[in-house]
């Protein structure tokens, strides 16, 4: 009897918050409308982004540049996940360690003092990570003039089976 009564609160329960969620003008969608991380022709535009941001780009221009070779490519995450994988030759620049005090010649330094001219792409794990764009506002800040975010990151790059750079094994 009283399992009885259990399920059916939990079943008026679950039908009167469907309720609630479909009038409620702030519903949740029930079925999310994920973007296809291996199509790679539009880039993943964060909802935090602000008009005058850097540029946004999608995996395959990233691939195209990296092709190229002519990119500094900047990983935005913490060491021990930059060693666990990353697009080749990319840079470690860790966003959440910046010695905020002197910032400007920080970042001059780790980026081998490149012109302000030279093209750059931050990148960090995907799109739920917003190192890139902070570090890529930053860069802008400072006078770099062609830094572009590729905010699939590094998890869209190898997913896409394009060259990943492991220097450890961390066991994924």
């Amino acid at each position: 009897m009283i399992i009885r009564q259990i399920i059916i609160l939990l079943i008026i329960s679950a039908l009167l918050g469907l309720l609630v969620n479909t009038i409620s003008p702030n519903g949740i969608e029930l079925l999310g409308k994920y973007r296809d991380i291996s199509s790679g022709n539009e880039p993943i535009i964060p909802p935090n982004a602000e008009e005058g941001d850097p540029s946004f780009i999608a995996l395959d221009l990233a691939e195209l540049e990296f092709n190229l070779g002519e990119v500094l490519f900047i990983d935005c995450r913490e060491f021990e996940e930059f060693e666990c994988g990353t697009i080749p030759g990319s840079i470690n620049i860790p966003f959440d360690y910046l010695p905020y005090e002197n910032l400007e010649q920080y970042l001059d330094s780790a980026m081998g003092f490149v012109s302000k001219d030279y093209r750059i792409i931050t990148f960090c794990s995907g799109d739920e990570c917003d190192q890139s764009l902070h570090l890529a506002r930053n860069l802008q800040a400072f006078g770099y003039k062609n830094v572009s975010i590729f905010f699939g990151g590094s998890r869209e790059w190898e997913n896409y089976g394009l060259e990943f750079e492991r220097r450890q094994d961390c066991g994924e």
